[in-house]
């Protein structure tokens, strides 16, 4: 059974152990995540300047929208209060600093309408994260930037959690994405050539959720949970931004949910953080 928890208060460990076990956590008004979403939108601000960024999209053309979404993603991932207030985010939840790492968290944008749906706005068909190379004892958390409703956030399809699905996942290999796509986003116009990983059957749709809340909620889940980027027809811009984290004993240990559709090969861990000092992940460990 999997449930979903509103701002229910447990140890770190113990919500990580019922995230593995495919529930969701939810928690609003943390301050360390509105810290975030304010720093959000001070750059999409300086990106979209007098234009209402929820509804710039109408009032431009796709290369000049390219053209601020491109330079904006790339400066919310790599800017060091990106990296500071990520790191605040974490410890705020409980993780132990010296245990536990980050990916940089990715700032997505999704306009209404199929106005751009590929390269920096590609709207992710279905998959688990791991189909990415992600570890399977990655924990994910997804936030808005601006409220959203059901037609603008994802598709959580639970019933897959223990349930394989044919995919592409063995096509993917990670250091050949970065190599040959992670950087060719904005080249992606009008068609997505980039290699993602697909399924290759059907998506039985029974189980979908979807979950929306207001700026700065948290939504917790297992990277393993099957989800898609709902179609966005709400007629605004969806702003948001997701981080993932690893305790790395758990990944070490073989904690976490079972893999049982991935294929993937090599390994995102070399892009992570040590929450305690912003020290990259030593790869010796991992070996």
């Amino acid at each position: 059974m999997i449930t979903i928890y509103l701002n229910r208060k447990l140890d770190e460990p113990e919500r990580r152990a019922s995230i593995y076990g495919g529930d969701f956590h939810l928690l609003t008004g943390q301050p360390e995540s509105l810290a975030l979403v304010d720093w959000a939108r001070e750059l999409i601000a300086e990106s979209f300047g007098d234009r209402d960024p929820q509804t710039a999209q109408f009032d431009i053309p796709v290369d000049e929208f390219i053209a601020a979404v491109s330079p904006l993603k790339s400066s919310f991932v790599n800017d060091q209060r990106t990296k500071e207030l990520s790191r605040a985010l974490v410890i705020a939840m409980g993780a132990d600093p010296d245990e536990t790492y980050f990916d940089l968290p990715r700032l997505r944008v999704i306009p209404s309408e199929d106005f751009l749906t590929t390269g920096v706005s590609y709207n992710y068909k279905a998959h688990r994260d791991s189909w990415y190379a992600h570890p399977t004892a990655l924990v994910n958390y997804w936030i808005p930037v601006f409220d959203v409703v059901g037609e603008n956030v994802m598709s959580m399809y639970p019933g897959y959690f223990q349930r394989p699905i044919e995919n592409s996942s063995e096509g993917f290999d990670y250091d050949t994405w970065v190599a040959e796509s992670r950087f060719a986003a904005a080249d992606q116009v009008g068609k997505e050539e980039r290699p993602h990983p697909l399924p290759t059957e059907s998506v039985n749709d029974e189980s979908e959720i979807r979950i929306a809340g207001q700026a700065g909620d948290i939504m917790m889940f297992s990277t393993c949970h099957l989800h898609a980027s709902a179609p966005n027809t709400s007629g605004v811009t969806r702003f948001s931004y997701d981080l993932r984290t690893i305790n790395l004993p758990d990944h070490l240990s073989g904690g976490g949910p079972k893999n049982i559709d991935t294929r993937a090969t090599g390994t995102t861990l070399g892009d992570f953080l040590r929450v305690a000092d912003l020290e990259p992940l030593d790869a010796k460990v991992l070996v």
